[in-house]
């Protein structure tokens, strides 16, 4: 599940704030725009991975229904296929899942 909007901007804010503390980095511009920059990132990626699910899905049942050599239909894990599907399509974008 997707966290919201909501969720995102806190992460981000919070983000931010323990590196800001932690001296881990010195910061060019505002907080605010900090956060904002990682809240636009990290709903990027959440977009993507969305995208890829939707796409490994889509070819997981394709794949189902024509079946394997040797295997029968029946047998066939969709969620394991969906997964499989899912971690050839992010690797190939450079997408670590």
């Amino acid at each position: 599940m997707r966290p919201s909007r909501a969720q995102i901007e806190r992460l981000a804010e919070a983000l931010v704030q323990h590196l800001v503390e932690a001296r881990a980095v010195e910061l060019r511009v505002a907080p605010a725009e900090a956060a904002a920059a990682f809240a636009a990132v990290l709903t990027r990626n959440f977009e993507e991975e969305a995208a890829i699910e939707r796409e490994a899905a889509e070819e997981a049942e394709r794949l189902v229904r024509r079946g394997a050599p040797g295997i029968r239909r029946d047998e066939l894990d969709l969620r394991r296929v969906q997964q499989l599907v899912m971690q050839r399509i992010a690797k190939a974008r450079g997408f670590p899942l």
